[in-house]
């Protein structure tokens, strides 16, 4: 397993590439593939919009956690010593 982990970081911008192909190819194939005809609303017709929406969702989700995380929630290391 090490040996696999340093070959691919040896490599590292071929596995980038790559992996941003994969991300493309897929992107591609899921908007030629999804029948639209049965889209509820009109923005599912946009291409790519469940793809957006799965990424600002995401995106979303790690601010809206970071920001409550630093209210109140992560706190000192020594907190529980006094």
């Amino acid at each position: 397993m090490i040996g696999l982990i340093e070959f691919f970081r040896a490599r590292l911008k071929i596995v980038i590439v790559a992996c941003l192909i994969l991300i493309g190819v897929i992107g591609l194939w899921g908007s030629f593939m999804i029948d639209l005809s049965h889209a509820h609303l009109k923005m599912e017709k946009i291409p790519f919009f469940w793809s957006f929406f799965g990424l600002i969702g995401g995106a979303l989700l790690i601010l809206v956690s970071r920001f409550l995380g630093r209210l109140g929630i992560m706190t000192r290391e020594d907190y529980y010593d006094e």
